[in-house]
């Protein structure tokens, strides 16, 4: 009676389908050990599709890690490669340009199960090399290079993640978007004015050279100062150490782009001024 049970129980289980490509040893391994690889595999709970963020779209020669729970012979770590597939065992060739993680792992797991090779497999992918979603950082930053958007980035994190700005760097980064609408110069003061817009695949960040603001005549340090938005000439000439005693700072003279224009000491500096004091009239 018990004998007859226990063979009632093993037939009643579920069997893992074998294809006939599998090793000798493989197709003569016991029923029971078959019946409990395919009841964890069908009775194991489903893991994240990855770290990759959810909008992240895949595409040529990103690095995967493909694992298949309770397989680790099908689990594999390769390129998407140039034609957008992936190639695993048993299944071949899977598309996975333009999907996310989650939707490439679902395509896999679908592919092994309609062939009759896993019965509900579970399966994760996760990015390990971010290759074809990129934006490139240039200039004056401590760490340039390409970056991958493995998440969701702006103009100021992006910067962030390359160093910032060093100190020969502007207070300020150009923006050549890939969709080719245009250079944009964006100020890394004001968020409302770019620094927080968000990046897409292939923008470029360039930080050119710090800005100067340059003071001569009757100071007591003349020479060439670090730009910052919001600058006053006042605050110029504090820089440049103030006037001397012969300096007068009554009539003020400015040279913006070549030419000679009216200003106050509190109106706002602009890159590349070069205000003159001049001396006394006594």
């Amino acid at each position: 009676m018990r004998i007859a049970t226990r063979f009632h129980i093993l037939a009643a289980l579920p069997l893992l389908a074998v294809p006939t490509a599998l090793s000798a040893q493989t197709q003569t391994a016991q029923a029971p050990a078959g019946a409990a690889a395919a009841a964890a595999v069908a009775a194991a709970p489903a893991r994240p599709a990855g770290s990759a963020p959810a909008g992240y779209l895949l595409g040529p020669d990103d690095q995967l890690k493909i694992s298949i729970f309770g397989q680790p012979d099908l689990s594999t770590e390769t390129r998407i490669k140039a034609d957008g597939t992936v190639l695993l065992a048993l299944v071949g060739p899977v598309d996975a340009k333009g999907k996310t993680t989650s939707q490439l792992a679902s395509d896999i797991a679908a592919s092994y199960a309609g062939g009759g090779y896993l019965t509900k497999p579970s399966v994760s992918v996760e990015v390990s090399d971010y290759v074809s979603r990129s934006v490139t950082v240039l200039g004056n930053v401590p760490q340039a290079g390409n970056y991958p958007l493995d998440r969701n980035y702006t103009v100021a994190s992006m910067l962030a993640k390359a160093g910032g700005a060093t100190t020969a760097g502007a207070n300020a980064v150009i923006l050549t978007p890939a969709d080719g609408s245009g250079a944009v110069r964006i100020s890394l003061t004001d968020m409302s004015a770019g620094a927080g817009r968000p990046l897409q695949a292939g923008d470029i960040l360039f930080v050119p050279p710090a800005e100067k603001v340059y003071v001569y005549g009757q100071v007591q340090q003349p020479g060439a100062f670090s730009y910052v938005a919001g600058q006053t000439f006042r605050q110029a000439l504090a820089l440049a150490g103030g006037p001397t005693l012969a300096g007068s700072t009554r009539s003020i003279k400015v040279k913006r782009g070549g030419q000679e224009v009216q200003a106050k000491l509190d109106d706002p500096v602009k890159p590349e001024d070069v205000l003159i004091i001049r001396e006394k009239l006594f």
